[in-house]
């Protein structure tokens, strides 16, 4: 869900949870995935995909790459990439439908998603699509695996429960992990958003919440535009305390504060961890080395 300084993002929507066909309930499968997954769909040759926690369909797909593979348009809408943005205002795309998916030696079936440019991959995983099965991202290894399973009940540390508003105008917080967090001991909510991890911030959040936090100097200054061509200065200050999440804490992070958003999310710190997210009973494992 990213949308780096003076660059309007395109992405995020709604949920359509694609159903995963293991052949064995007991199937692990994994591949390194930070520099892109080999995806295959419908049978086609590989395809390069990046994933995004932040992103709210199954999958994104370019133009160009829908084409090719003569997918089905099933309807059309407009896609936002911040809560603060119109309802009529936004991207226009495609909705296409496929038969299989497959990453990571797994197959899921009748996923859908959406028609958006990309300039580095062919497309983007979204969180629903893994929606019945465990996905691991170790990003610090570079490894993602897809199991079956469950994670145990949330223990406060390193297994957390993790919470999802399916009421939510924007669609990515109907289905993107939004834990709590401690910031000098005040508690907030921040979206699990890996999309932001090369932000060059470990968290995010408006401006109405940094009143309440001892912050420090101003180490640099930006501007954030969205997709409707609105621009919102920002800027950079480091926590003058920690950052907690469970049993991890980050000393005096990196925190950029901007309206481009109306919540928090984490950034930066999520490509320190490693996160295994159970989005059948909304539990998240985190660790970080």
């Amino acid at each position: 869900m990213l949308k780096r300084p003076g660059i309007c993002a395109s992405l995020l929507a709604l949920l359509f949870s694609a159903k995963s066909a293991p052949q064995d309930r007991s199937a692990l499968s994994s591949s390194a995935f930070q520099q892109g997954i080999s995806v295959s769909i419908d049978g086609s040759a590989p395809l390069r995909f990046g994933l995004d926690t932040g992103g709210g369909d199954d999958f994104f797909i370019t133009p160009e790459a829908a084409r090719k593979l003569a997918l089905p348009v099933i309807g059309h809408r407009i896609i936002h990439t911040s809560d603060r943005q119109s309802a009529l205002v936004g991207d226009q795309a495609d909705i296409v439908n496929v038969k299989t998916l497959s990453v990571a030696g797994h197959v899921f079936t009748g996923p859908e998603g959406v028609v958006l440019p990309d300039s580095r991959h062919d497309g983007t995983l979204g969180i629903p699509i893994f929606h019945d099965v465990l996905l691991t991202l170790d990003y610090p290894n570079d490894r993602l695996t897809i199991s079956e399973g469950a994670l145990p009940p949330p223990n406060g540390r390193d297994v957390l429960a993790y919470t999802t508003d399916p009421q939510a105008s924007f669609r990515p917080l109907r289905v993107s992990p939004t834990v709590t967090v401690q910031l000098a001991g005040h508690s907030l909510k921040a979206l699990l958003d890996t999309g932001a991890r090369n932000l060059n911030a470990d968290l995010v959040i408006p401006r109405a919440l940094a009143t309440t936090l001892p912050l420090g100097e101003v180490e640099s200054v930006t501007s954030i535009s969205d997709a409707g061509g609105r621009s919102f200065a920002s800027e950079t200050r480091r926590l003058e305390g920690d950052l907690t999440l469970g049993n991890i804490t980050l000393h005096r992070p990196l925190i950029l504060i901007s309206d481009w958003l109306g919540f928090a999310e984490l950034a930066r710190v999520s490509g320190q961890l490693t996160i295994t997210i159970d989005q059948r009973n909304h539990r998240l494992r985190l660790t970080m080395p």
